[in-house]
């Protein structure tokens, strides 16, 4: 049986938000640390155009846009962009997987955070936010090895992707693309929807980048080959 199931998916994203908003004080800080991390990796002030692919009610665009000249996004739930803080403007309803209404090397940098256990298509995402980039690919995933995040995705039907998320898998996902991969980390203390926010000093304190089984996410930049 496949772990995940498109309708179901599409069906719980039409209907439910995120736990928190983007401008709650554990999202900000799990936001501006994985941007640190970022940052150290690819210059942002560097990038003049980014796009967050899947981007949700906006816990990453939010944030980038702090950074970047100019910040586009887009989701295939009409609700998330609905309640998105970016303007109309810079929103686009889109499946990952079939990004048409964008050229090649549209972007300077193309980016998506837990977006992928989501999808039945993920290597066709990830051959599109390639295609649409010109230099980099940002992707976070939730960590499968860390014992939380394991539970999680057994739980819960539409984080049932989860189970797949690897190093390994993630890696797997770039074969056959003009890409190479300039870093990738077992990262982050932060869990954004659930973190009380007493704890945050604590899990700041922390090294962003973990081990296998410490950390709750993977994050893998990719870099283009043929520019």
């Amino acid at each position: 049986m496949a772990l995940i199931d498109k309708d179901h998916q599409a069906e719980y994203w039409a209907n439910n938000p995120n736990a928190r908003r983007y401008d709650h004080p554990v999202v900000r800080a799990f936001a501006r640390q994985r941007l640190d991390w970022l940052d150290g990796i690819v210059p942002l002030k560097n990038v003049e155009r980014a796009l967050d692919v899947g981007c949700g009610d906006g816990f990453a665009t939010y944030y980038m846009d702090e950074r970047v000249k100019y910040v586009e996004a887009g989701d295939a739930s009409e609700l998330m962009l609905k309640i998105h803080p970016l303007p109309a403007a810079r929103l686009h309803l889109l499946d990952a997987a079939t990004m048409h209404q964008f050229a090649d090397k549209s972007y300077d940098l193309v980016y998506a955070w837990e977006v992928l256990h989501h999808l039945t298509s993920a290597k066709k995402a990830v051959a599109e936010m390639v295609r649409v980039s010109k230099k980099h690919v940002v992707i976070f995933e939730p960590n499968r090895d860390h014992a939380l995040q394991f539970l999680f995705g057994l739980a819960v039907k539409h984080e049932r992707g989860i189970l797949r998320s690897t190093k390994e898998y993630l890696t797997s996902l770039t074969e056959g693309l003009p890409v190479r991969i300039k870093a990738l980390s077992y990262s982050g203390r932060i869990p954004p929807n659930k973190t009380p926010e007493s704890w945050l000093p604590l899990l700041l304190s922390m090294p962003f980048e973990g081990g296998r089984y410490d950390a709750i996410s993977v994050g893998m930049v990719l870099e283009r080959t043929d520019v």
